[in-house]
């Protein structure tokens, strides 16, 4: 006996890393094969919203944040590693967000470069720790995680 064919999530023009999609639904990135989340693991405090190290999802507005892995890179060439002075050039409408600087990327996205909060960490503080894909509009707490 085989297994039923898996289904496949619609690709389209959203803004996204690989496969997965701001705006995608839950449904559809579990069943694309991008996230094993489940609603069973919505917090008490956020419970229309699910989130690990990689996305946070809305039922609201679907994929709120995805954050990019460490060896990915922005199509202007900005990744982990790289100087908040590189990422200002490459987006110089960038203004200072928390630990580092975000980007707007879309009408409805952002770029957040985030660097490091530990100050023994000092040597490093003027490069990016890590990068996410935010959309414009989020209702999950998560989403900034």
């Amino acid at each position: 006996m085989t297994a039923p064919p898996r289904a496949i999530a619609k690709v389209d023009n959203r803004l996204g890393y690989g496969g997965l999609k701001l705006g995608m639904s839950l449904e559809e990135a579990r069943a694309a094969g991008l996230t094993d989340l489940t609603w069973d693991e919505a917090s008490g405090h956020d419970p229309g919203c699910v989130a690990d190290k990689t996305v946070a999802i809305s039922k609201a507005n679907g994929v709120e944040r995805i954050t990019l892995p460490a060896d990915a890179r922005t199509s202007q060439g900005i990744g982990v590693g790289s100087t908040f002075g590189e990422a200002r050039r490459a987006f110089p409408s960038a203004s200072e967000y928390r630990s580092g600087w975000s980007a707007k990327v879309a009408d409805n996205a952002y770029y957040a470069f985030i660097g490091s909060f530990d100050l023994a960490r000092f040597a490093e503080a003027d490069k990016i720790q890590r990068i996410k894909l935010v959309a414009g509009v989020v209702n999950c707490s998560m989403a900034d995680l």
